[in-house]
């Protein structure tokens, strides 16, 4: 099982971080392997909702599907993979500090079959983008 960890502490209040994590056509915008997303069940986003995600990952384009199992604005978002080349959750916690947010990512992802071979090198794969991910998305909120 892969486990990445990453925070960043960002100049924004946490009701504006959750508000711009919680809109699906954002994500492009900050997670650069995301071609696109969008919600594929009826709005607005809640636990429960359903989501369609198209990445770019190791030189191919993939597709996940996700279910949203949290969602306490402005603390608390949750997601798990129901479809995709491996199983993955993803939960964003945040904590408010007067007018800064620390968002704490943190993503488990089991890879199966011959993927497991490769579990290190797609471990530093998701931990760097999701570092980088975090810093474009602090650029951006803090603009």
């Amino acid at each position: 099982m892969i486990t990445v960890v990453e925070t960043v502490q960002i100049a924004h209040p946490a009701e504006g971080v959750f508000a711009f994590i919680a809109e699906p056509t954002n994500r492009p915008r900050w997670d650069e392997t995301v071609v696109s997303e969008e919600l594929t069940s009826d709005p607005p986003l809640r636990a429960g909702s359903t989501l369609r995600s198209q990445l770019r990952a190791m030189g191919r384009e993939v597709e996940f599907h996700w279910r949203v199992t949290a969602y306490e604005p402005p603390r608390l978002m949750s997601f798990v993979s129901t479809e995709g080349p491996l199983e993955t959750s993803l939960v964003l916690q945040l904590a408010a500090s007067e007018q800064t947010t620390l968002l704490t990512a943190t993503i488990e992802a089991t890879p199966s079959g011959m993927m497991r071979l490769f579990e290190p090198v797609i471990g530093e794969g998701v931990r760097n983008n999701l570092a980088t991910g975090l810093e474009r998305m602090k650029a951006l909120l803090e603009a």
